[in-house]
């Protein structure tokens, strides 16, 4: 078996693999447009898949005589896509089917069974001579009109009506009140909160708020009856018969209820004493109605089974008085995965459940591997369940026998499996095990029905975002996350529209979203866009009546959103202009602030006093400084409080005075600078102190200060704005300044700028300098001197000699090296990590 499925995976990884390389019908219709060659190649291929289909289903068919032979014999009939996908699914269906069967074989989930077993004929539901059922009708899809029946909308000819609007909420009063209620209806708890009408997303559809469910403090408050802590004792039912499915026995009466009258004699049975346990089915229709249908309900006790027609206008509006039996507390409830079974009989019946038990969850509690009514059957009773009849129209009037036969065994055995679970779970964990599965189902029954409304954001099973990423190809992989309308590229906003304008269609139809345009034929439209009717026509199938019968309207729909994209578009494209000028201006302002730097001739004739001149001098520096991002003024911070309020109102009117006049001379400006240059630094020396201070002033050019204050020719250079600088300076200047000499001095000012990196010659260059510049040579003194010859020299060792030697020679050619001219390298030229030649040398 593990050999088997190993062989199995990984034949189909590789089919899988290549089918997702497989190009789109989009690609391939437009790749035929404008290549004959490809439509032939297609064509081609469409053969050999027919044939390939045809040896598959005779190679089955040699494996298994329980296949039925196809009666299509021509390839190009077989790939015909229809067939094509029937044909397909038929066979992997049955594949996978088998494979259950082996898997529940090797697990031990049933009896492993011969080949020669398999292919005997079926025998009925729990026959005594073999105790298994074989499937009752051949492989294969059920015929067309079983699956899609062509009737008339029975729920037209309902008195009361299914309301599909999207603005309007779902509701249906109970008209015949509240059996066994322990509270009004009505009734709210006031710890609850006012607001009840929120939707709450369920597995598959969208739900009310369980406290809205009129039963919600009964179904909350009911205790586990005392019949189910018993001891279970299961026994068998009586088997049903193939070819007469709805005959009755004498333990097991069947009943067809579709009157009010015969509604009431059921009731009046399922309200006796001795009936404890109920067990319950629905069989639900939602391809031809937009909210769906429920079809069937079958009700089976331990003295008999009861189909009920609840396509009937009078069970339909009667079936309310089922709540005397459903919601009594002292009945158990015994259904399947309750959850949509909740949901529908509320919706259609407007009746409810108290006491659930839901073979599901006692499945879990159990920690079975399959959860499924199909297993329980199969676990239990050795009967597969024909799952074909689950996609089966359950709206045909009169149902045929096998649909009969699938619906009554369902709750048949649905007791016995009951008991047996029962007893399992006592088994497992007494009667707290029990009670566990009551009260987890006690969730299921304060579900509330809600209708769902059109998801804007398209999040839900079946919203246009999720079948936009799941079938939008690059272009959904390409933007995933949800935007607004606006921002949307101009395919996923064609899709939200179309998939608006389909809810809107198929609720005014009654008919299913998927009937009325499949979402293959309407990612179609989406990516062809078509604009006129004609062309509606030509992009949707023929089953697509409804969509075809209002062409025009979609072409108009088309259109409308065509131009709305396309004026967002613009609008993003005026956003993005003003975003970028908007850029481009605050790279201006990055950039700098324009400084005039002519000066009116008002400047030249004014006087500075003692006391204006330190405020003056800072405001002028703040004022003349090319960028806002600058530090505050040099000198402003330095004064105090009372200094900077005295000078306010006179260094004010003279900066007001300041650039009256367009033009100035040169030689005037120069020295109007000099001055404030030697008044800023005559203040700053009587606020730092100290006779070796040397302060650095602005130059013409409106540059800002830089103070220094370090003694020694050479000081370390910071920052253009900063007083912690260094900078060459020459003392005679701080001497000029200091005396006072200000209109006959022609010193320069010095600008500074980065320190230069020194070599080797330019200190040499720059010691001799200072020497000859500051130090005097003193002559030598002959006549003080001693002689060489009266001293006695000291023994110099060799070793001495030779490292004299090799500094000196270590000097000289460092002093020849310097003096060369470095040019680059070639390219033939060993590089230094080449030494070894590790890598070779040319």
């Amino acid at each position: 078996m593990e050999e088997r499925l190993g062989k199995l995976s990984r034949v189909l990884s590789v089919v899988t693999q290549t089918a997702a390389q497989l190009p789109s019908s989009t690609d391939l219709d437009f790749y035929c447009s404008i290549d004959r060659g490809v439509q032939q190649s297609l064509q081609d291929a469409r053969q050999r898949l027919g044939d390939i289909m045809l040896q598959m289903r005779r190679w089955i068919q040699e494996a298994d005589p329980n296949v039925a032979e196809s009666p299509l014999q021509d390839p190009e009939q077989v790939a015909a896509e229809n067939t094509f996908t029937a044909t397909v699914g038929d066979l992997v269906d049955y594949l996978l089917e088998r494979a259950d069967i082996y898997l529940d074989e090797y697990t031990g989930r049933r009896t492993v069974t011969s080949q020669s077993s398999d292919a005997q004929e079926p025998q009925s539901l729990g026959d005594a001579s073999n105790g298994k059922q074989g499937m009752l009708f051949p492989d294969g899809p059920l015929p067309a009109h079983i699956i899609n029946a062509q009737i008339p909308h029975p729920q037209r000819l309902f008195t009361t009506q299914p309301d599909n609007r999207v603005d309007h909420a779902w509701s249906r009063p109970l008209r015949r009140g509240k059996p066994n209620a322990q509270v009004p209806l009505g009734w709210r708890d006031p710890r609850w909160d006012t607001e009840l009408d929120t939707l709450i997303s369920g597995p598959y559809s969208v739900e009310g708020d369980p406290r809205l469910n009129p039963y919600y403090v009964e179904i909350t408050s009911t205790d586990v009856p005392s019949s189910a802590l018993e001891t279970p004792q299961p026994q068998p039912p009586e088997p049903l018969d193939i070819q007469h499915p709805t005959a009755s026995t004498e333990a097991n009466p069947f009943h067809w209820v579709s009157t009010k009258d015969q509604l009431e004699a059921m009731q009046a049975h399922l309200a006796e004493d001795r009936v404890k346990e109920i067990a319950v089915d629905l069989e639900h229709h939602n391809k031809h109605s937009y909210l769906g249908i429920v079809c069937l309900m079958q009700i089976s006790t331990r003295y008999g089974d009861y189909i009920v027609d609840t396509l009937s206008d009078e069970i339909r509006e009667n079936a309310e008085s089922l709540n005397e039996v459903f919601t009594d507390p002292s009945k158990v409830m015994v259904l399947h995965g309750a959850d949509h079974d909740v949901l529908w009989l509320q919706r259609d019946l407007g009746v409810y459940l108290t006491c659930l038990f839901d073979t599901y969850h006692a499945t879990n509690v159990l920690t079975f591997s399959v959860h499924s009514l199909s297993f329980l059957l199969q676990r239990y009773t050795s009967f597969e369940a024909d799952k074909r009849f689950q996609l089966a129209d359950w709206r045909i009037r009169p149902l045929p026998n096998e649909m009969l036969y699938y619906a009554r065994s369902d709750t048949h055995s649905l007791l016995y499996i009951y008991d047996k679970l029962r007893e399992e779970l006592f088994q497992a964990g007494g009667q707290d095990a029990v009670r566990e599965v009551f009260e987890r189902s006690k969730a299921t029954a304060t579900k509330v029905y809600a209708k769902e409304p059109w998801d804007a954001q398209g999040d839900s099973r079946s919203g246009w975002h999720t079948l936009w990423l799941r079938h939008g190809g690059d272009l959904a992989r390409a933007s995933p996350q949800v935007k607004t309308t606006a921002l949307m590229g101009k395919e996923e906003r064609m899709m939200r529209r179309l998939h608006q304008w389909r809810d809107q269609l198929a609720r005014e139809e009654d008919e299913s979203a998927q009937y009325v345009l499949s979402v293959q034929s309407l990612m179609h439209i989406v990516f062809r866009m078509p604009t006129t009717p004609e062309e509606v026509k030509r992009a949707v199938p023929a089953s697509a009546v409804a969509v075809r019968r209002r062409a025009a309207e979609l072409a108009q729909v088309i259109k409308q959103e065509l131009a709305a994209w396309e004026h967002d578009a613009q609008l993003r494209g005026q956003d993005a202009r003003h975003s970028l000028n908007t850029l481009f201006e605050e790279d201006k302002d990055d950039l700098g602030q324009i400084v005039d730097t002519t000066v009116p001739a008002s400047l030249q004739e004014t006087k500075f006093g003692a006391q204006d001149s330190p405020s003056l001098c800072a405001s002028i520096w703040t004022e003349s400084r090319p960028s806002a991002t600058t530090n505050s003024s040099l000198f402003a911070h330095m004064l105090s409080t009372n200094q900077q309020e005295a000078n306010l109102s006179n260094s004010s009117k003279t900066r007001r005075s300041l650039f009256q006049a367009p033009e100035a001379s040169a030689g005037k400006l120069s020295g109007i600078l000099k001055q404030i240059r030697n008044e800023c630094a005559d203040y700053m020396k009587s606020v730092f102190g100290g006779s070796q201070s040397q302060v650095q002033a602005p130059n013409e050019t409106g540059e800002s200060a830089r103070a220094q204050f370090q003694e020694g020719p050479v000081a370390k250079e910071e920052n253009a704005y900063s007083i912690d600088t260094e900078a060459h300076v020459d003392p005679t200047d701080s001497q000029r300044s200091r005396s006072g000499d200000l209109q006959g001095s022609d010193d320069e000012i010095v600008p500074v700028t980065k320190k230069a990196r020194w070599t080797k010659n330019k200190k040499r260059e720059h010691k001799t300098q200072s020497a000859d510049k500051h130090s005097d040579i003193t002559p030598f003194d002959y006549a003080g001197s001693s002689s060489v010859l009266e001293t006695k020299p000291e023994p110099i060792s060799s070793g001495l000699l030779k490292s004299h030697a090799s500094e000196s020679k270590k000097r000289k050619g460092a002093t020849q090296e310097a003096s060369k001219i470095k040019t680059a390298k070639r390219k033939n030229d060993m590089r230094s990590s080449n030494k070894s030649a590790t890598f070779g040398r040319k």
